[in-house]
């Protein structure tokens, strides 16, 4: 029995009514996802798919044992949750799907993460493929053509498209600095705050303003570099945009970061932050290559 005006009483529930069934189908629904994402992750972990990530997924040995068997379990999730297609012939198999799902899930140890919520298939073409595509030349000069590339993914498509061989490569070689699902991955974690700016989903205020700060000077600097001609670390593809720039930011970070650390320290402390893990401790990064 309610003791407020019928007026009253009437509008309470007409405005609170939907708004907490709302949430409660959210609770609901969140609940739900989470206990069958831990079902999942209680399977035992195929054995042919770990030969396959030992075969193929060059810095799985190197990770400690604590950290191998989380990259396991978000790997279970991942195929259960993500389509895969081949292109131009390309069947998909096991060695596709796992291969890909290793790389992808680095990026998600000892962090809290819904994988990759906006991304539901990967396309995957035998090796480099063509896309349309229009180049700004100067002014008002467009110019229309092929262009042939690696991978691609965006933030409203849904999906990713990757070449089979450029996986294969970054996943032989962990300190080349070039891994094409670490870079298209990063664009997918980058959505996550719905906007294509260089900047992930932060935890607190206080990380989003000193991520932008330092990423303004870094991707300035990058700029310069590629306009006079002077060698980075970083790809200069990065120059791009700062979408592009964190891009190629996660690559050297996990496939450079001694490197990384030594020429941009604050970039690299802002990468740990987030990532909360520092690739130095497994790192396959050679010396020799003089940085």
């Amino acid at each position: 029995m309610s003791i407020l005006p019928p007026e009253r009483a009437s509008y309470s529930f007409s405005v609170g009514g939907p708004a907490a069934r709302r949430l409660h189908c959210a609770v609901i629904f969140g609940f739900l996802k989470e206990r069958r994402r831990n079902r999942l992750k209680a399977r035992p972990f195929p054995n042919e798919w770990l030969k396959i990530i030992k075969n193929r997924v060059a810095f799985f040995v190197r990770l400690s044992a604590t950290d191998q068997a989380e990259l396991l379990d978000h790997i279970q999730v991942f195929l259960a949750e993500k389509g895969f297609e081949g292109c131009a012939g390309l069947e998909i198999n096991d060695e596709i799907r796992v291969t890909i799902a290793a790389q992808a899930c680095l990026l998600l140890l000892h962090r809290r993460t819904d994988y990759f919520p906006l991304l539901l298939t990967i396309l995957v073409y035998p090796s480099t493929y063509l896309v349309d595509e229009q180049r700004h030349v100067e002014g008002p000069v467009w110019e229309e053509g092929k262009m042939s590339r690696l991978g691609e993914t965006g933030r409203t498509m849904g999906s990713m498209v990757l070449a089979w061989d450029a996986v294969k490569s970054g996943a032989a070689d962990p300190s080349d600095g070039k891994n094409v699902v670490l870079h298209e991955f990063a664009h997918q974690l980058d959505y996550e705050n719905f906007a294509a700016d260089g900047a992930p989903a932060l935890a607190t205020r206080e990380q989003q303003m000193s991520w932008r700060e330092v990423m303004r000077t870094e991707f300035a600097s990058l700029r310069a570099a590629d306009d006079t001609g002077i060698p980075t670390l970083l790809d200069t593809y990065g120059a791009t945009n700062p979408a592009e720039f964190f891009a190629v930011s996660v690559e050297a970070f996990f496939e450079r970061p001694s490197a990384l650390r030594s020429r941009h320290p604050k970039f690299y402390a802002e990468l740990q932050r987030y990532f909360n893990q520092s690739p130095i401790d497994y790192s396959a990064e050679r010396s020799v290559r003089g940085d």
